[in-house]
């Protein structure tokens, strides 16, 4: 199984015709913009047609600040729970 973004973002959604029985499959993008696929053959002509695979890992970590004080993880050097200094993790 697979998961692809479409080759555009305005492309909500495309029909894969098979090839053996000629029957018609909608692959229609979810809120997030990509389309999960079981069919080899499928997968294989949506990535003809442009789609590729959609980045399922998120962001790396990039090591933020913690609070010298209550431990609070944050982005910034000022804690946003209790006002303290925030120490640059590595």
């Amino acid at each position: 199984m697979a998961r692809l973004c479409l080759p555009d973002g305005a492309v909500r959604g495309i029909d894969i015709q098979g090839a053996q029985t000629g029957t018609t499959t909608s692959y229609t993008a979810g809120r997030d913009g990509t389309v999960t696929v079981d069919n080899p053959q499928h997968e294989r002509a949506l990535r003809e047609y442009g789609a590729f695979p959609a980045n399922l890992g998120g962001p790396t970590p990039r090591g933020g600040y913690r609070c010298t004080g209550c431990g609070f993880a944050a982005y910034i050097n000022t804690c946003s729970r209790c006002g303290g200094t925030c120490q640059k993790e590595t």
